[in-house]
């Protein structure tokens, strides 16, 4: 298997064998063609609709899935992958797709993007967002893709129905949260520091009152004694009889 070069990706556009739609020959790379920024279909709020000129904003701790501009046709001999720009993946944004483009794939290309960041990032209509790299098999597949997203031009309706759903907690959320939990921890530490303090009365309390528990203990013992020194003395009445007066 081998990466296509600049040449190699030329050739493969002049003959057909690859098909790109729209196409533009200063987006071909030493190793890559670059792709731009088609639609967009936020967390929460649905497609975004824009055109020229317009721009989107990922804002903090958001989600985005973004499609290609670009049709792509590959034949059976060629597959693909694809990365977002390291301009947007320095700034923090995460990007999520498939591991490969099947050869034999026609469609555009779909790509989360997620904004982990205290800022938020702006996407501008028709900006270059992937960069895709061909290989070439080393021998040529039977059969090509034949999955369900074959001809995919649109976001799937099962991917608009989840990211309708989906709501990605933002920074006031998270600082919300934070300020629950350190008044929760407060409360508890306020709690503790009450029980320590009648732990410590009832302590001195039973300090206090040890001299008269032993007064007590010995005045139990000296009844107990004499109750049992009666009892024995009864026993010994009922057993003999009683004595003879003198």
């Amino acid at each position: 298997m081998a990466i296509l070069g600049r040449k190699d990706i030329g050739d493969r556009i002049a003959t057909g064998a690859i098909k790109i739609e729209p196409f533009d020959k200063t987006k071909i790379e030493p190793a890559s063609y670059d792709c731009r920024i088609g639609d967009v279909l936020a967390a929460g709020a649905g497609r975004h609709v824009w055109g020229e000129g317009d721009e989107f904003i990922l804002e903090s701790n958001s989600w985005a899935s973004v499609s290609s501009e670009e049709f792509f046709e590959l034949p059976n001999s060629i597959c693909a992958s694809y990365g977002i720009r390291s301009g947007l993946a320095r700034r923090g944004v995460i990007a999520f797709g498939g591991p490969q483009i099947d050869p034999g794939y026609k469609g555009k290309i779909f790509v989360s993007l997620y904004n982990p960041t205290l800022e938020p990032i702006i996407l501008q209509y028709g900006q270059v967002i992937m960069s895709v790299i061909f290989y070439e098999l080393s021998s040529e597949d039977e059969h090509g893709y034949t999955g369900p997203y074959q001809g995919q031009k649109d976001f799937p309706s099962q991917d608009v129905e989840f990211m309708m759903r989906m709501r990605s907690r933002n920074l006031a959320d998270v600082i919300d949260n934070v300020e629950t939990l350190d008044h929760s921890v407060k409360n508890l530490a306020s709690n503790l520091k009450i029980l320590t303090s009648d732990v410590h009365e009832i302590r001195q309390i039973v300090n206090d009152a040890k001299p008269w528990l032993k007064v007590i203990g010995w005045i139990l013992g000296a009844a107990g004694v004499a109750a049992v020194g009666w009892i024995v003395m009864s026993l010994l009445q009922s057993f003999f009889g009683t004595p003879p007066a003198p």
